[in-house]
């Protein structure tokens, strides 16, 4: 506060003190500071948490695309499919109308389709293998590799059954049956218990 002089009615000569307005104090001002830092902190500390947020789920996103699973592929014949240690591939297709004698297919008009395959066991243990766990889909429908050919180049080179040893491989045919001009894959079955497939298209 300030000091004034003033002259009063009566003549005499007074010294009174005159009040600051609000405005000029300094702890109103020194207030008004610390709302300010408090405020732009806690909007920076917000701005910096979203930025870290949006980091992070673009790089979640980033590595899921990266990493995607076979199971959401399709592949072509020639191409390597890893799966939980389980790798295949189908190394070529072939058509066969059989012979018009023991070696026909089932179906009027179906031709056989011979997948022939190699199974390695990429995992740390040995692994099963079995035909079964192979499919032929036609034009949406599958079926069982499940055809025979007792004689020619397709006999006695079945894909059966069997256990593989770390590193180790198996080739072999797997035969089904379908009309000629159906769009065909191969469809494997990682898991019994659920119906999601890796799928190599055949033709």
């Amino acid at each position: 506060m300030s000091k004034k002089t003033v002259t009063g009615e009566d003549g005499k000569t007074y010294t009174v003190q005159e009040k600051k307005p609000w405005y000029k104090r300094f702890w109103v001002w020194a207030l008004i500071v610390l709302a300010i830092i408090i405020i732009g902190g806690s909007m920076g500390g917000s701005s910096d948490d979203s930025s870290s947020s949006s980091d992070s789920d673009t790089k979640t996103e980033s590595s899921s695309k990266t990493e995607a699973s076979p199971l959401d592929k399709t592949y072509k014949v020639g191409q390597t499919v890893t799966y939980k240690g389980y790798s295949f591939k189908v190394n070529k297709v072939s058509y066969y109308d059989g012979d018009g004698d023991m070696n026909t297919p089932d179906k009027s008009g179906d031709q056989f389709v011979i997948a022939n395959v190699t199974i390695t066991n990429k995992g740390d243990e040995k692994q099963d293998y079995n035909s079964y766990d192979f499919q032929l889909n036609a034009d949406g429908n599958s079926t069982d590799f499940d055809g025979i050919i007792t004689d020619g180049e397709y006999a006695d080179n079945d894909l059966d059954s069997g256990t593989l040893d770390k590193g180790a491989n198996v080739s072999g045919n797997l035969i089904g049956e379908a009309k000629p001009n159906a769009k065909l894959k191969l469809e494997y079955k990682p898991s019994f218990w659920d119906d999601k497939t890796v799928d190599v298209n055949l033709n």
